[in-house]
């Protein structure tokens, strides 16, 4: 049986072990059509200029949310992975693995501006509100790169001692990144860049997304064993493991609400709910296989993922893997998710 079969098998089962059919969480309002190859990973919305930025194997596509048209790209990224925003003055940051650079973009030409060194394997970026940084992690580097955005120079890197990928910023002085082959979560105080924790996120092996609900000072962290962790940001206290779908690469919060996310190539997106005492699973939503990373925008509700056309599939090859697609080339489409009514 295939990945994508078993899948379907367990779905219908659940659905005839339903009395009836709850009202979906979200429904699909849009598809939206992205030219060029069939890679990509992380989405970042930037809630000023109401755009969304795609990374997109050797290049970062741009599109307007409100218009639904893809406007632009900041182009010369191969091996592109994150993206960040610095709130001052607007301009754009993307890194490129295979360059080991990130270069900062005027974000009315999409121009370049600089490009700094960073850390080996460029993959996820954040920024930090509270000394005005941008973060990129390093996953082969087993560390991250500090970027001054007033300078456009790189900081020292900051030594992990393991394999990161995403992470989060408080806005308070403090970053977080899974650390993904040591089942952990390291702290770091963004001012001195000094390691100040380290909390283990089982039962939730292989952490992947990491998203934080600021407010109430906890972390979503999704795992490739089918887990999401929810940690007190200040102890690293476990405060419930949630059961989520297989293949998770991204996780993100909506802080309106009150609901996380983690995205699945499975084809589910899954929802937690922290509005109550206790954060709960809420339910699932079916999206596409392959549609493993995602972004949302707050202000209306809006998730958005990317996928394309199915040809084959392989199955994880490790027990805490992801499964891999092959894609019909020239497929590539964003999905636009919206809430329910009510929602």
């Amino acid at each position: 049986m295939t990945f994508r079969s078993l899948i379907a098998a367990i779905a219908l089962s659940c659905l005839l072990s339903t009395p009836a059919a709850a009202a979906p969480l979200y429904h699909l309002v849009k598809t939206i059509k992205l030219p060029g190859a069939v890679k990509w990973d992380y989405l970042h919305f930037d809630a000023p200029s109401h755009r969304l930025y795609i990374s997109h194997g050797n290049e970062v596509t741009v599109v307007d949310t409100q218009t639904d048209q893809v406007v632009g790209a900041l182009a010369g990224l191969p091996g592109s992975h994150g993206i960040a925003v610095d709130p001052v003055t607007g301009d754009v940051y993307a890194d490129s693995a295979a360059k080991r650079q990130a270069v900062a973009f005027n974000p009315h030409t999409f121009k370049p501006l600089a490009s700094m060194k960073v850390v080996r394997d460029a993959d996820g970026m954040a920024y930090d509100p509270a000394q005005k940084r941008i973060f990129v992690v390093g996953g082969d580097g087993q560390a991250l790169t500090p970027i001054d955005p007033a300078t456009n120079k790189a900081l020292a890197d900051i030594a992990l001692g393991g394999t990161p990928e995403f992470l989060v910023a408080d806005g308070k002085g403090s970053l977080y990144v899974n650390i993904n082959d040591k089942n952990e979560i390291a702290r770091i105080d963004t001012k001195s860049g000094k390691i100040i924790a380290r909390w283990p996120t089982a039962p939730c092996r292989a952490p992947t997304g990491l998203a934080m609900d600021r407010a109430r000072r906890l972390l979503f962290s999704s795992c490739h064993s089918g887990v999401m962790a929810v940690m007190n940001a200040d102890t690293g206290t476990l405060i419930a493991a949630l059961p989520i779908g297989v293949g998770t690469d991204a996780a993100a919060y909506d802080p309106v609400r009150h609901r996380a996310f983690s995205s699945n190539a499975d084809g589910t997106l899954s929802v937690i709910s922290d509005a109550g005492a206790k954060p709960s699973l809420l339910g699932t939503v079916k999206t596409r296989f392959g549609a493993r990373t995602l972004a949302v925008n707050p202000a209306t509700g809006v998730l958005y993922t990317v996928t394309a056309k199915v040809v084959s599939e392989t199955p994880p090859a490790k027990p805490d893997g992801r499964p891999r697609f092959t894609f019909v080339p020239g497929s590539l489409e964003l999905l636009a998710y919206a809430p329910a009514t009510g929602g």
